[in-house]
């Protein structure tokens, strides 16, 4: 009887299409989500990668500078000049001097500032007669440089912390030896903690 009633069925029961509807919509959402879950992460990782592109960008620019910067004593244009004692630094801002020269030729000092913003979230470098350069506009939410001694070796501890509006936070430190004491000191690691 069962057989009968089997051989003369052409068509699929609104039960039957019910149940293949709800069993795909709950594979479709679970498909959904997955995708969905890997795509956030792959957004949240863009926007680390990005993150940490800015903060590497504007910690090389630092580097580049403290490392022209001058921080010994010595006599320019007949004045004593102590290039440690010029450098202030902190939360939120640091200035130094390099040495340059002039049209003439002649040797002088640039300061060179560096300030975080904090209500525009940026780090601005200024330097005297150049314009102003504003690193990652919105991202940088903390910036700190510390003029660090140990015995007779100097460096410039700084820390830079990026993040976007989604929280993706990335925090660059670095321990920055200017030329001259770089030269003498370059197998020398610090360890702060």
């Amino acid at each position: 009887m069962l057989c009968n009633f089997l051989k003369n069925r052409k068509a699929f029961s609104l039960t039957e299409i019910m149940v293949v509807v709800v069993i795909s919509v709950i594979l479709l959402f679970a498909l959904y989500n997955l995708f969905f879950s890997s795509y956030r992460g792959v957004v949240a990782g863009k926007n680390k990668l990005g993150n940490l592109q800015d903060a590497a960008i504007t910690m090389e620019y630092i580097k580049q500078d403290i490392k022209g910067a001058y921080f010994k004593k010595t006599n320019i244009q007949g004045t004593e000049v102590d290039g440690e004692a010029i450098f202030k630094g902190g939360e939120g801002f640091m200035e130094f001097a390099s040495l340059a020269y002039d049209q003439d030729g002649q040797e002088k000092l640039v300061k060179i500032s560096y300030r975080h913003d904090s209500s525009a979230e940026s780090l601005t470098r200024s330097e005297e007669g150049e314009p102003d350069k504003i690193f990652a506009p919105g991202k940088i939410k903390k910036f700190s440089a510390k003029l660090m001694k140990i015995d007779k070796v100097s460096y410039i501890d700084t820390c830079i912390k990026v993040e976007t509006e989604n929280k993706q936070t990335v925090e660059l430190r670095n321990a920055i030896f200017p030329k001259d004491v770089q030269a003498v000191n370059k197998n020398w690691i610090p360890n702060p903690y």
